[in-house]
């Protein structure tokens, strides 16, 4: 076949897309290649200020993390070993959830290199390809996998969340396409390729460090899962979806194993957190229906995926049932009339499994408003209950509506050559958009009459509010003020609603319109398709505006710098130093500006040790301290919780019982009070009391008749005796050397006596020896660490080595070597076997013309 008539057969075996424009006149390979530049103009335009302004972005909790981070990676960069423990926040904590450190090399390791110079448009373009690359191999068009990308990049939660600092959800989302296309591959083509290439991607996705969004990803796969297994027992054609599940169960044990460096030492660190441990009252470990669900999408409240500003956006103009949000989850009714269009043309298992997802993941983002379906699945289902604001399974079901709309403009770009199918699409067409052109027009003029426009009891807390503050105006004014207020924000949030669905309105008719005119033949498919992806692009970035614009940029790219540091800093760091470096006091930060809260500062733990921090994942006995130790029943602060966690310094605004004004800094107001009781980091004691119950712990910890520097309070007796310490006594304890994989005191007794550590007690790691020789640390004074220490001078040392980090790592360094091993060994066969197929015949053409040769001499 000449090469002319092979490229007229290709064209002939692609999809019988109108062949028109630039794009067509190009290779595939070219054609995605003028796609993934454009994904890159647009990932770097859309973050701009970053890339050529020099600024940042930064959200709170990316700041308090740095701060929480900073003792970990000065430890990193001194040593090159991870720290594994945060020796700053809390009083100490595993950090596997802080900074991790290293971690086998895989496919995001290369990403992860360019992070430092193109965050966040490196992940941006990675939802925007990867949408692209799914839709394109489930269409094989290119225009229909552009809308797809620009539909599930620029889909308001991205830049919202942004915003918000919540970077690990946005990289778990940018590879969440990525595992529906491994998914789609070993459907259609079940073996160990799509098997290890689904083990691949899910490890990558695992990696992000944000499992509520692989459990979401993970849960529409199986939704398209049970559709095309049902579509398959149905045909009886089960088999080749049997062999692809069997892949599909390999590759995620595979994935699993991949990451067992860091999961493992992160579920481990589970059973001890809030998270999963129970409180010393009894309490579960879980998070409850109520905390789970309070973030729940309001049943009515799904128009925003189709008007934006429906419910008023975010801040004080929302008025939906949550709190409080940052701003909906807004997906354009351009690329819901084209899902919905793919629903009602396209009849395939793909399209109804990506369906069925959608409506899943959305009945699931009701929560408490759909209890009959949320309530047994928080009961029952493995791991439902695990995860918080319902409202994030919209992310999932805008990424297949994405998928969808791309399907639903393939089918509209698609030509057939049969008149009665040509004009079924046209009607479909004119009728998905039509229905949501009325749909919309129905919000538009009669969004008064549909919609409240007013939160839940928003006048009564407002009423509330104004007493409060006005506390001698009369109750009749009080109530007319609180109407005239709630009828400004009616008015303001009608307005808004009003724009933004004549905005949705106009959106439908140019994009109804231009593929009408295709499908009338009155317009290229080029250009109609172009036109689509274009209002979908401006319609989605201009709303992306509102909550990712100038003032969510920080001037400055390093987090680091966003933590402002005071004089009473620098003055902590000098005492610091006077004694030798870290290990000798900690901070108990009352009042410090920025924090809120000794649960809400990130910013202490930068450069102090702290009794504070900033993690929604704390050691539950440390919550327990900051609940009934630390506090009592009346609310105040007990001065032996102080003093038994070693902090030496409280920063206040007024001096309090028993301390002293140290420093006094005139810029932020706060005092430095020195308490001059507090314990050193390592002492010994002599005596000690054995309470089981909890509560009876707290209780007398609190109380006066415990003085931490004489006595200690353990769960069970010592194995041996102890001596008491008296003036004639010699027991002295002095600190060596700190780090926060490693302690070593110089422990010097006459008699056995009890060492205590004011260090945060945690057995999932941490071990003891003296000289040398292994010995076991106790739990003390509920949440510290203990070691009986025989007669003697001795060295006692603390090192933290757990063994879910070794083994996890070995573990996980071999079978990703296997399987990415086993990906290229698969991907380089083909090539081997066709070069060795292309030496054989050229040995046998020399073979044949030889044989020729000795035929033409033997003639002669």
């Amino acid at each position: 076949m000449s090469s002319s008539s092979a490229r007229s057969s290709s064209r002939r075996g692609r999809p019988p897309h109108a062949q028109d424009g630039f794009l067509s006149s190009l290779s595939p390979l070219a054609r995605h290649g003028v796609s993934m530049l454009l994904f890159i103009v647009l990932s770097v335009s859309f973050f701009a200020p970053i890339h050529f302004d020099g600024k940042g972005l930064h959200g709170t909790d990316i700041v308090k993390w740095r701060g929480m981070a900073e003792a970990m990676i000065q430890y990193e960069e001194e040593t090159g070993d991870d720290a594994l423990w945060a020796p700053n926040a809390f009083g100490g904590m595993p950090g596997y959830l802080i900074n991790y450190g290293s971690e086998i090399p895989q496919v995001d390791t290369v990403i992860n290199t360019l992070r430092p110079y193109a965050w966040p448009s490196t992940h941006l373009f990675l939802m925007l390809a990867g949408a692209y690359l799914l839709t394109f191999y489930l269409t094989g068009n290119f225009f229909s996998s552009l809308l797809a990308g620009i539909a599930y990049g620029f889909t308001t939660y991205m830049p919202i969340i942004l915003a918000a600092g919540h970077q690990t959800k946005f990289v778990a989302l940018a590879f969440a396409p990525f595992i529906l296309l491994a998914f789609a591959y070993t459907l259609r083509n079940p073996g160990p390729l799509g098997g290890f290439c689904f083990a691949i991607v899910l490890a990558v996705e695992l990696r992000a460090q944000h499992p509520q969004i692989t459990y979401y990803v993970l849960m529409l796969a199986f939704v398209w899962w049970l559709v095309e297994m049902i579509g398959a027992v149905r045909d009886g054609t089960w088999k080749p979806i049997a062999k692809a599940t069997g892949w599909l169960a390999l590759g995620t044990i595979l994935a699993l194993l991949m990451v067992l460096q860091p999961y493992w030492p992160t579920w481990e660190y589970k059973q001890f957190s809030v998270r999963g441990a129970a409180s010393g009252t009894g309490e579960g470990g879980n998070m409850g229906w109520e905390n789970a669900m309070r973030w729940s999408q309001g049943i009515g409240e799904i128009i925003t995926l189709a008007v934006a500003d429906a419910f008023g956006g975010s801040g004080g103009t929302y008025w939906g049932p949550k709190p409080f949000t940052a701003g909906p989850h807004y997906v354009g009714a351009v690329a819901l009339s084209l899902a919905g269009l793919a629903v009602y043309r396209v009849r395939t298992r793909v399209v109804q499994g990506l369906a069925a997802g959608a409506l899943v993941t959305i009945l699931f983002a009701f929560g408490r408003h759909l209890a009959i379906v949320n309530r047994p699945m928080f009961e029952f289902f493995p791991y439902f209950d695990a995860f918080r604001a319902p409202e994030t399974w919209l992310s999932i079901s805008v990424l297949a509506i994405a998928v969808l709309a791309g399907i639903g403009l393939n089918d509209v770009l698609r030509r057939t050559k049969k008149k009665a199918v040509e004009e079924k699409k046209t009607k479909a067409t004119m009728y998905a958009f039509g229905a949501m052109v009325a749909l919309v027009g129905l919000l538009y003029l009669g969004g008064d009459a549909l919609l409240d426009f007013e939160k839940p009891n928003e006048e009564a807390r407002l009423v509330q509010m104004i007493r409060q503050q006005y506390p001698n105006v009369g109750q009749q004014r009080v109530r007319q003020a609180a109407q005239q207020e709630i009828q400004k924000r009616r008015d303001a949030r009608e307005e808004s609603f009003s724009d933004d669905a004549l905005r949705s309105l106009l959106a439908l008719l140019v994009a109804g319109g231009l593929l009408m005119l295709y499908r009338r033949e009155t317009a290229p498919a080029s250009v109609a398709a172009a036109g689509v992806v274009l209002v979908v692009l401006i319609d989605l970035w201009t709303v992306d505006g509102r909550y990712l614009n100038d003032q969510s940029f920080s001037p400055t790219p390093d987090a680091e710098q966003q933590i402002q540091t005071f004089a009473f800093d620098q003055w902590l760091e000098e005492r610091e130093d006077e004694l030798g470096g870290a290990g000798h006091f900690r901070v108990l930060p009352l009042r410090r500006p920025g924090a809120s809260g000794l649960s809400g500062d990130g910013y202490t733990p930068y450069l102090h040790q702290s009794l504070s921090g900033y993690h929604g994942a704390k050691l539950q006995r440390y919550q327990d301290y900051l609940d009934h130790i630390l506090r009592g029943p009346n609310g105040g602060i007990s001065d032996n919780a102080v003093d038994m966690m070693n902090a030496r310094y409280i920063l206040s605004t007024q001096q309090l019982p028993g301390t002293d004004v140290v420093f006094q800094d005139e810029q932020s107001g706060v005092l430095v009070l020195e308490n001059a009781n507090a314990v050193p980091r390592g002492y010994l004691v002599g005596s000690t009391r054995v309470i089981e119950s909890a509560e009876e712990t707290w209780s007398f910890l609190r109380s006066g008749d415990f003085n931490p520097r004489e006595m200690a309070v353990l769960p069970e007796p010592l194995d041996g005796p102890i001596s008491p310490i008296d003036s004639t006594s010699t027991a002295s304890v002095t600190l060596e050397e700190y780090s926060p994989r490693e302690i070593t005191w110089s422990v010097e007794t006459d008699s056995p006596r009890l060492f205590v550590a004011s260090e945060v007690y945690y057995p999932a790691g941490w071990e003891a020896s003296i000289n040398g020789e292994e010995v076991q640390i106790h739990r003390v004074n509920y949440l510290l660490r203990g070691v009986h220490v025989p007669a003697g001078s001795h060295t006692l040392t603390m090192t933290f080595t757990p063994a879910s980090d070794r083994y996890g790592t070995l573990i996980s360094g071999v079978t990703t070597a296997i399987v990415y091993g086993g990906v290229a060994f698969m991907l380089a066969l083909p090539y081997y076997r066709r070069r060795k197929e292309e030496g054989r015949a050229a040995e046998e053409g020399k073979q044949t013309g030889a044989d020729g040769d000795d035929d033409r001499g033997n003639g002669a």
